[in-house]
């Protein structure tokens, strides 16, 4: 696509050059017809195309109870620089609970790294880690 409002479609090694250079998008789930998006921090994994996180569930969590009713995921990622520069990849797919030893340790690392300032040792949020496998996976970017 060449629309210079719309913006370019970005090839497979843009996508994961993008996404690799990421930490943060917008998960969308959704439950009985009503949506629910929620910022989230992800490794990227170009090699499984997936993206791998570590979800933090309360007591009564509203995240917990869409995750368990929403059948196909959609994480967004994006950057905005201003209305003439911008890069966005939508990435669609199953949501899948990961054992903790199932999840890379330098993925670890990295994600505990950017989640250095959260405290979750009272007790009050659980953690899982959690992958979206990338079923569909598509990019668009604006540059003048």
């Amino acid at each position: 696509m060449t629309d210079p409002w719309y913006g370019k479609t970005m090839g497979q090694s843009e996508i994961t050059n993008f996404l690799t250079e990421q930490a943060t998008g917008v998960l969308a789930l959704s439950n009985d017809r009503r949506a629910y998006g929620i910022p989230m921090s992800f490794a990227w994994d170009g090699d499984g195309e997936r993206a791998i996180m570590d979800f933090g569930f309360a007591e009564t969590s509203k995240k917990r109870e869409f995750i368990e009713t929403t059948d196909e995921f959609c994480l967004t990622v994006y950057e905005w620089e201003d209305p003439t520069t911008w890069r966005s990849v939508v990435i669609t797919g199953p949501l899948t609970r990961l054992a903790e030893e199932d999840v890379d340790e330098d993925i670890k690392a990295w994600y505990y790294d950017v989640a250095k300032d959260i405290d979750v040792s009272s007790g009050i949020v659980e953690l899982e880690w959690y992958e979206l496998q990338a079923d569909e996976l598509s990019g668009v970017a604006l540059y003048e």
